[in-house]
C-alpha cells in the first residue's frame, strides 16, 4: 500500500473506535532483523503523532538503538531492543507484539498512588450490600446517594441495564460514577453511558487533528468529536426504545489508572454542566492507535490521531479533576477502612 492511499485511509477511519492493521510495503525492506527495526523505526516516524509534542527526537532515537541491531540475533533479542526503543515513546498505546510477548509501557500509571480499594467500597461504605452486572456494580448510598462503578469500557452492557440502575437513583440527590482504575474499552461505550446525563441532541465533546503526511507536525483539518443524545427526557421501561436520564448532580471519580476509553469519558463528562471530576489526574491515552505488519509478522500500534479537548487542548498525559477537587486517598486506607476521595464525592453532593 502505498504511502500516500494509507494517510487517504487513516485520515477516514481515525474516528471509528476500531483497532486496523495494516502492511506497510516497502521494496528496500528486507525480512531480516535490519530491515524489521528500520521498517519499525519508519512506521513510527512518518505515523506516529506526538512526536512533537512530547519533544521527542526520534532520529536521535534510533541513533542510540540501530548499533543494537547485527544480523543472527534470536527473535527474542531483536524484540526487546524494538520494545525498549518503542517504550521511548512512553505511550500505553504503543505496543509490539509476536507470538511470545507483547511490550507495554506502564509509566503513565506506575509511580502513582493507586488510589482506589474495592474492598474498602464493598465492606465500609455497603456492608457487602450491592449488585454487580455487566461490569457495574451499584447501590444507594446511606446519604440517598447513588455509587456506579464500572470496571471496563470492554465490559458490554444493555440500555435495559442502564435504564434500571439509573432508575433506581431517580430520587437520590445526586449521582457518583466511580471509573478508577478504569483502563479503557470501547468508545462506543463511552457515548452509549455519557448520553444518559444530557438531554440536549448533540453536544461538542473535543476535536481529533488527523495526521496527513509523514512529517511530524503534519495535520490536517480537526474532525469535531460529538456526543449524541436524545433530546427527550424518557422514563417509560416499557418502551423498548426509552433511555432514561439522570440530570441531577453527577460526580466522575478518577484515578491514574482511568486510561484511552475511560479517559475519553472524563474528556466527554467534563463538558456537561452538572458534573464535577473528583481524585487524581487521569492516566491519559488521547492518541488514537492503529496497528501495522512488519515484514516478519509482528504487529505495532502505535498513536496515530490525538485527540483533544473543547480548548483544544491534548489529552495524553491526562485530564485534571475540577479544579478544587483533586484528592489522594491516604496511605493507610486499607487500615482506616476511608476512601478520601469518594468522601469528598459524597460530602459535595450533600451539600447540594
Amino acid at each position: 500500500m502505498k504511502t500516500k492511499h494509507l494517510y487517504y485511509i487513516l485520515a477516514l477511519i481515525c474516528a471509528i473506535p476500531l483497532q486496523s492493521c495494516y502492511i506497510y510495503n516497502d521494496g528496500d525492506i528486507t525480512d531480516d532483523p535490519e530491515g524489521n527495526f528500520e521498517m519499525l523505526w519508519k512506521i513510527c516516524d512518518e505515523y506516529y503523532c506526538y512526536f512533537d509534542y512530547k519533544n521527542i527526537d526520534w532520529d536521535s532515537i534510533h541513533t542510540a538503538y540501530k548499533p543494537r541491531i547485527y544480523n543472527g540475533m534470536s527473535d527474542d533479542e531483536l524484540f526487546k531492543v524494538c520494545a525498549d526503543m518503542l517504550a521511548e515513546l512512553k505511550d500505553g498505546h504503543v505496543n509490539l507484539y509476536w507470538n511470545y510477548d507483547g511490550s507495554r509501557y506502564w509509566g503513565w500509571k506506575e509511580n502513582y498512588p493507586e488510589n482506589y480499594d474495592e474492598r474498602i467500597i464493598l465492606e465500609n461504605y455497603f456492608n457487602y450490600d450491592y449488585h454487580r452486572k455487566n461490569g457495574f456494580i451499584y447501590q444507594t448510598l446511606p446519604q440517598n446517594i447513588g455509587y456506579m462503578h464500572y470496571d471496563a469500557f470492554t465490559s458490554e452492557f444493555s440500555d435495559y441495564l442502564l435504564n434500571h440502575i439509573l432508575t433506581k437513583f431517580k430520587d437520590c440527590k445526586g449521582l457518583i460514577i466511580d471509573i478508577r482504575s478504569n483502563g479503557g474499552g470501547s468508545i462506543a461505550n463511552v457515548n452509549k453511558l455519557a448520553c444518559r446525563f444530557t438531554d440536549k441532541e448533540k453536544v461538542l465533546k473535543g476535536y481529533e487533528l488527523i495526521k496527513t503526511g509523514p512529517g511530524h507536525n503534519e495535520f490536517g483539518d480537526t474532525i469535531p468529536n460529538y456526543l449524541q443524545a436524545q433530546a427527550s427526557l424518557l422514563s417509560d421501561l416499557n418502551d423498548k426504545n426509552a433511555q432514561v436520564k439522570f440530570l441531577k448532580d453527577v460526580v466522575i471519580l478518577t484515578n491514574r489508572g482511568v486510561y484511552s476509553a475511560a479517559n475519553d469519558f472524563v474528556r466527554t463528562m467534563k463538558v456537561l454542566d452538572n458534573v464535577t471530576i473528583i481524585g487524581d489526574r487521569s492516566g491519559g491515552g488521547g492518541g488514537v492507535p492503529v496497528t501495522f505488519e512488519l515484514p516478519n509478522g509482528w504487529s505495532v500500534r502505535l498513536s496515530t490521531t490525538p485527540m483533544v479537548d473543547v480548548n483544544f487542548v491534548h489529552t495524553e498525559f491526562g485530564i485534571d479533576p475540577t479544579e478544587g477537587f483533586k484528592v489522594d486517598m491516604a496511605e493507610d486506607a486499607h487500615i482506616t477502612g476511608q476512601d478520601a476521595i469518594l468522601d469528598k464525592a459524597i460530602e459535595y453532593l450533600s451539600s447540594k
